[in-house]
């Protein structure tokens, strides 16, 4: 996730850009108060500008990017994202997580 803050609103094309075959990431846009401006998920060489309200729609946006198009998270990404798709979802993450990952998912399972 890459979080930049005051940009004109000319240089978020820019910002937002994604190299080819790049997975989803989340690229927000923050005003100097802190206040979300822009959230945008990108990968491969796309942008799609969300209309999320806080950090909190912009994460379900990027999980959910993943979740419709069954893409596999990035290693580096891959525990939170399975929690955020376990619990934002409702449906465990198939692919390969840390143990420590899998074991937190069983003891919050109730949260779901």
């Amino acid at each position: 996730m890459l979080a930049v803050q005051d940009i004109a609103a000319d240089d978020v094309e820019e910002q937002a850009a994604s190299d080819q075959f790049a997975a989803p990431h989340l690229v927000l846009f923050v005003s100097s108060t802190g206040d979300l401006e822009e959230a945008v998920v990108a990968a491969d060489t796309r942008k799609v500008f969300t209309r999320a309200s806080d950090v909190y729609d912009a994460i379900i946006a990027l999980v959910a990017s993943y979740y419709v198009a069954d893409f596999s998270f990035p290693k580096v990404y891959c525990n939170i994202l399975s929690i955020f798709q376990q619990f934002l979802v409702g449906e465990a993450y198939s692919g390969e997580r840390a143990a420590n990952c899998i074991t937190f998912l069983k003891k919050n399972s109730h949260l779901l």
